[in-house]
């Protein structure tokens, strides 16, 4: 264990994420990850790159930091979530306690790690490798630590505060899917009505012009 937390940073590579749920309504999750200490602090997550079309399967390899790690930090906060042209939809989420990697050889771990819904439910696995990097450690370092580091299965729990923030970005979700939808019957009934508009002045004028060579020809 470190003797010294001052000025630590948090390294978590986002390898893969594993059976999960399918939110799309259309077509497939363009899932991404983004990792916090304070789910509060919108400003603080770090993202992943999205990955278009990936499905209930997606893999990053990708390694976020998050920086000026305190000991007061208990959890990292895990959030998966679909991409979307409005508002974002949530997949899976977790709270990962930290004192399993305080507690791992060289303060790295490497672990599959429960998902949760929205609503609380066990769905789906994210894996990733944690490493607790002192000031001054090389990146060689931690990824020969991250390296020899076996996989195993991590412990995620579920903060309901978290939960909560999670369930708001659902509901924001679907109240945008939701407007969008309306959105596009006002503009199909807009159309609707523009053809049928066309159509009757295209008649009327017919009409009149059928109107004009019966009296041309009296």
């Amino acid at each position: 264990m470190l003797h010294s937390h001052h000025n630590a940073s948090l390294n978590v590579t986002v390898h893969s994420a594993d059976h999960l749920a399918d939110v799309e309504h259309f077509g497939k999750n363009d899932p991404y990850t983004q990792i916090t200490f304070d789910y509060k602090n919108e400003k603080s997550f770090q993202k992943t790159a999205v990955q278009k079309n990936a499905g209930k399967s997606a893999t990053w390899n990708q390694t976020l930091t998050l920086d000026n790690y305190k000991p007061e930090y208990q959890e990292l906060y895990v959030e998966v979530l679909d991409h979307e042209k409005t508002a974002d939809a949530p997949i899976g989420f977790a709270a990962i306690p930290l004192r399993q990697v305080l507690e791992a050889p060289g303060n790295v771990l490497s672990a599959k790690f429960d998902l949760y819904t929205p609503e609380g439910k066990q769905k789906g696995f994210i894996t990733l490798t944690i490493a607790l990097a002192q000031p001054g450690q090389t990146s060689a370092t931690i990824e020969l630590n991250a390296a020899s580091s076996p996989q195993t299965k991590g412990t995620s729990i579920i903060i309901a505060d978290h939960q909560h923030r999670v369930k708001g970005l659902k509901n924001k979700e679907r109240l945008a899917d939701g407007a969008g939808l309306a959105l596009a019957g006002l503009a199909a009934a807009g159309a609707g009505y523009l053809l049928s508009q066309h159509k009757n002045d295209k008649k009327t004028e017919e009409a009149a012009k059928r109107d004009a060579a019966l009296a041309g020809n009296q």
